[in-house]
């Protein structure tokens, strides 16, 4: 019987440990499928600069632009920079901040992520 209970317990934290694995695995996909039409976007729709997705809260930019072409980006959507910290920005809209980091993807593209989700909800109200 005990044989039995210890079987029954393992069998449930391999189901368990499966189940966050295939939610991880499907969050990075879903990120890396966004990233892949935002390349795409870049590549065949000839823009310097493009929003990713509300859900991935990324901006994706060839690695050759300055960083200047995202933060007059944010400017466009009424943020401000306020001060930069290594590979983070600051950003500030009346009275909130975002900060957003920047990362090298592919070696020919920049991502800047952006770490506040309230930041594309204001971006639907307007």
């Amino acid at each position: 019987m005990k044989k039995n209970n210890t079987w029954k317990k393992v069998l449930k934290l391999a189901i368990a440990v499966m189940a966050i694995a295939t939610l991880a695995k499907m969050y990075y996909e879903a990120k890396l499928l966004d990233l892949t039409i935002g390349i795409f976007n870049l590549e065949f729709g000839g823009k310097n600069i493009h929003r990713v997705s509300c859900k991935s809260l990324m901006y994706i930019m060839r690695n050759t632009e300055p960083d200047q072409l995202f933060t007059e980006e944010m400017k466009m959507n009424g943020w401000k920079l306020t001060d930069v910290y290594g590979r983070g920005h600051l950003f500030e809209k009346n009275g909130e901040e975002i900060l957003v980091i920047a990362r090298e993807h592919m070696g020919r593209y920049k991502v800047f992520e952006i770490q506040n989700k309230h930041y594309f909800l204001s971006l639907e109200e307007a």
